[in-house]
């Protein structure tokens, strides 16, 4: 590899149907983020994770809890497009998100089904999570999960519109 003219090495950028394989131009590929990349995100603000979770309780960030059991361990969720408005504004305005355009966030499509890996990508979750989620009777399975390509459970939905309008916080 040769050097430019600036004296730097030419940076290397994956093809398009590659990057759509990975999912790094699917507009799905980070709709919410963990408490986590919410603190890397707002670093500049120096907050603790309470904080965070303070926020999410004032209704200006707009968090999920995706938790199995909603009674148990909270399993937190924030919107992405409520981080960067948060940001953008310096945290002095609420967002004016209606739960229609928050839904659109997550679940970009209006097809009436959501496979598991859509659900997988959007929550940040693993195939597990998704499988206890509908063993729990919080999402209703159309198919069941099978090995192979194409074998990820699919579920309604409505049920998974209802499953995270109830579990937001």
């Amino acid at each position: 590899m040769s050097m430019t003219e600036t004296g730097l090495l030419p940076r290397l950028v994956l093809p398009p149907s590659i990057q759509t394989q990975l999912g790094l131009r699917d507009p799905r590929f980070r709709p919410v983020s963990d408490v986590k990349t919410v603190l890397r995100d707002l670093g500049e603000f120096d907050m603790d994770a309470e904080q965070v979770r303070q926020l999410v309780e004032q209704r200006v960030l707009i968090g999920f809890n995706i938790a199995v059991d909603d009674l148990g361990k909270c399993e937190l969720r924030v919107l992405t497009k409520s981080i960067e408005f948060f940001r953008a504004t310096g945290g002095r305005k609420y967002h004016e998100l209606e739960w229609p355009q928050i839904f659109r966030l997550v679940v970009p499509h209006k097809k009436p089904m959501v496979t598991g890996l859509e659900i997988r990508r959007a929550l940040l979750c693993d195939r597990g999570h998704v499988e206890n989620l509908i063993l729990a009777g919080c999402l209703k399975p159309l198919k069941k999960s099978q090995p192979g390509p194409g074998g990820s459970w699919v579920v309604t939905t409505t049920s998974y519109e209802e499953f995270l309008k109830g579990r937001m916080l």
